[in-house]
């Protein structure tokens, strides 16, 4: 029997940097994502407030992002973020740090994220991708019903690679 950590989960804030500052530093927690690595704890800071504060009104997007908090010790162990972009698509994406991998944590953020879009956006499919060497990120999407919907090539920070995209459609009313 396989039980669910104990989970809660917050708006992320600015404030939110300085909790998962070390656990973000961490090169292997960035080392499939194309986003760029930390800076400083200030530049996390900032771009913690700018996720806050949402996407700009001219880019026609919604930006929704949590940290995960485990209950038990009350450590932020990563974010959440579900995005709509301008042409509609749904995406969705998270990072834990390192102590959290393989204990549940990501398979059970990643439910309580579909379980909380599913009333806001009825039906509507959500995107998530994963780089084909991420394997633990994969067997996460599988766990939680997403399918294989396409393989296309990316880009992290210069290396060529292969991401499979995978699509969930959240339940209609």
């Amino acid at each position: 029997m396989t039980t669910s950590p104990a989970l809660t989960f917050e708006w992320l804030t600015e404030t939110h940097a300085d909790a998962l500052y070390e656990g973000f530093s961490d090169l292997a927690v960035s080392q499939f994502t194309a986003e760029k690595l930390p800076g400083t704890l200030d530049e996390m800071r900032h771009e913690f407030a700018q996720f806050h504060a949402g996407a700009p009104s001219e880019r026609r997007e919604i930006w929704m992002n949590w940290v995960i908090r485990e209950s038990r010790s009350r450590q932020l162990v990563g974010t959440l973020q579900a995005t709509v972009f301008a042409d509609g698509a749904l995406w969705i994406g998270y990072k834990l740090i390192r102590s959290a991998w393989g204990r549940g944590i990501a398979t059970a953020a990643v439910r309580w994220l579909l379980r909380e879009l599913a009333p806001h956006y009825p039906g509507r499919p959500v995107l998530a991708a994963a780089d084909s060497r991420n394997h633990a990120s994969l067997r996460v999407l599988q766990k939680c019903g997403f399918a294989h919907l396409r393989t296309e090539p990316a880009d992290i920070r210069g290396e060529p690679t292969v991401d499979h995209v995978y699509q969930f459609v959240l339940p209609a009313e």
